[in-house]
Order: C-alpha cells, then structure tokens, then sequence
C-alpha cells in the first residue's frame, strides 16, 4: 500500500498509463497489459484485482435510442430544487408503482451549491414503453431537471 498515494483520474485505461508517463512526479496507472505495449510503459504487477470477475465495459454514444428489444436499460439524470425530506423517496416511489426495477442510483454533488445534488438512475425498461413513459412524466413533476439520457438494450449475460 501506498498511504501518501493520490488517486488520478484519465479519459481511460489506456490513457492512464500516457499520464503517467507524462507525469512531473513518480505515478503508476492500473491498466490492461497491451497499454503498457504500446506506451513503453513498465509492468509493475499483474493480476492485482481483488475481485477475480472484474470486468470492464464500454459505451458507444449515439444520437438516438435503439429501438425496444424487451430487454433495455434506460440512464436518466435528475435534480431537485431544494433539499427536502422524502423527495427522492417519492421519485423512486414511481417507478415501484409501475414495478419498474431499478438497475443503479447514484448521487454526485451538482457543485453549484453545498447540499445539491444530481441523481444518476439506471432502470430497466425502454423510454418508450407505456409504464416508463408514465414514470417519466410523473417524475418530471417532481423534479427541478430530468433528462433521460438515452435507452439500450440491457447486458443481460454472465461475467
């Protein structure tokens, strides 16, 4: 262990070992092997993960949704105007009443102001199945800003 060490963060594996490389003081990046092959880069360790079925997964941005395949994962963000008891209770109470799961919730501060923050939200379904459109409209409401960054087609495989 490294009790000193700071965490960095880079656009990617691959790029880590680039901005550690370039780095004015002594720095090391986690990243696949070929990384290292390419950049010159010394290999330090291997197999340091402490969960053997770690896996890394990419995303492919497009300008449009796929279409439904009944298998699809829609990511929102939302905020809320002030910091009230029960709020986010309420929201996620939306889609439990149209027995829509929820994948992932996760919340960063907005940096505009101490105790705001945004949600990030992962579900299951497509933003254009009638129960999450309903959920949607209803969560708009109830919220400052809500947008539904998109709907895929959900990993559904085993790693």
């Amino acid at each position: 262990t490294f009790p000193k060490a700071e965490q960095m963060a880079s656009l990617s594996t691959v790029a880590a070992v680039s901005d550690a490389q370039s780095s004015a003081v002594p720095a090391a990046a986690i990243a696949p092997r070929r990384a290292a092959e390419l950049n010159g880069a010394e290999i330090m360790a291997s197999g340091i993960q402490d969960v053997a079925a770690n896996v890394t997964r990419f995303v492919a941005l497009g300008m449009s949704d796929r279409p439904p395949t009944g298998q699809d994962k829609t990511s929102m963000c939302l905020t809320f105007a002030e910091d009230v008891p029960g709020q986010l209770y309420q929201v996620m109470g939306e889609f439990a009443r149209r027995d829509i799961n929820l994948a992932k919730i996760e919340s960063r501060p907005t940096r505009q102001s101490l105790g705001q923050y945004i949600f990030w939200v992962d579900c299951h379904g497509h933003r254009d199945d009638a129960d999450m459109k309903e959920a949607i409209e209803s969560i708009s409401r109830r919220v400052s800003t809500i947008r539904v960054l998109g709907s895929y087609p959900r990993w559904v495989g085993t790693a």
